[in-house]
Order: C-alpha cells, then structure tokens, then sequence
C-alpha cells in the first residue's frame, strides 16, 4: 500500500510539472516599470502601442539561467518615423530574467520567464516595451503539461525537462507610452543623422 502511495505522489508531482515552448514573461507590474514624460507640442515621438519584432540572438535555457541575467534580444527590423529610421534593426533591446529554475528529479520540469525593459533610440532616447505575442516553435501548443505512466519502482528516479528558447525565435513588443524623441518634427532627420553610432548602418525604406 505504502508503495502505491508513493507511486501516486510521484505522478502527481509528474503532472504539475511543466515545459513551456514559448516565452514567459513577467507581469505589467514588473519593478523594471518606467515613467515617460508627456510629449513636447511639436516634437517628433514614437506612439503608444508601437509594434516591434524582437529576436532571440542566443538559445536561452532554463538549465544556465539566473535570476538577472541579461537576456540576448534585438530588433528586427527598423522602426521608421516620418520617413526617417529611429530604431535600427539589430539595435539591442534590454531584457531581464525573472524567474529561473532547472529541470530537477520526480519530473519536476525547468522554468524560465523574463521582461522586456526598452530600447534606445539612435539620439539615446530610452523606449519602454512589454510583450505582446510570440512566434511558437516546432510542434509547440504553448504550456504543456507532462502527462506520464509512473511506475512503482522506477518512477522516483524520473527527471524533468529544461526550458529551452532557440535561437531566432522572434515576437512582438509593444510601446506602452508615447515617447518624446526630444527633437521637433522638422529637425528629426538632423539629429538622427548627427547622433547615429558609427558603424550603424541605416536604410530609410
């Protein structure tokens, strides 16, 4: 009877595990939260709601991650204001791990969530984001749970999975405020133009 027992805890440590295939990610009430000051009149800004496609630019696993660890994110493609490239692709976007966990024994499964902070504007002007949507991998169905036959003897030694996002996995991010780039309308491509990093390819399409 006590064996029995025992196989059924197991299971049931088993089923609440889980391996999660898409990106999780930290609440709105992240402490990494920033104020944003309103919009000069006549100022050129990035509107509230903004999408940008952010990449993965390294696999990232529950099995090496830790709490703060910066997370490897960059922008896809440019994002353009007015005729005039603000964000370039390939700008890096800050992300943060938030919660972080490796695969142990009973099954018990990996996790791994982080925020997205903001990116900066090629004049240095910070940008808060949040995510929106992701792009799921192969064969994925969002958070599964792990469904297995435990047996009485072997299922103790049973170990869990890690959580593994691949490399070039992209999603959206949103603009959660308009965003002064502190230059009027008129003089946006000047000061582009005069704050662009060198090395910084831009392409106005």
């Amino acid at each position: 009877m006590k064996k029995f027992v025992a196989a059924l805890v197991c299971a049931g440590l088993i089923f609440n595990s889980g391996i999660y295939a898409t990106p999780a990610f930290a609440n709105e009430n992240s402490p990494t939260e920033m104020k944003i000051a309103p919009v000069k009149k006549g100022n050129a800004y990035i509107p509230e709601g903004t999408t940008l496609q952010i990449e993965l630019t390294k696999e990232l696993s529950s099995k090496k991650a830790k709490v703060g660890d910066e997370v490897p994110l960059r922008v896809v493609e440019n994002l353009i204001i007015n005729d005039v490239v603000v964000i370039p692709a390939g700008t890096k976007v800050k992300g943060v791990v938030t919660k972080a966990r490796k695969a142990g024994g009973l099954g018990r499964g990996g996790k791994l969530e982080f925020t997205i902070v903001s990116v900066n504007t090629i004049n240095g002007v910070k940008v808060p984001l949040q995510y929106t949507k992701g792009e799921h991998g192969a064969g994925d169905g969002g958070a599964v749970a792990v469904f297995a036959v435990v047996s009485i003897v072997g299922g103790i030694f049973m170990k869990g999975k890690n959580v593994v996002y691949n490399e070039g996995l992209k999603f959206d991010a949103e603009v959660t405020a308009d965003v002064d780039l502190n230059v009027s309308l008129e003089n946006l491509q000047e000061e582009m133009d005069a704050s662009k990093p060198q090395g910084v390819s831009i392409t106005i399409k």
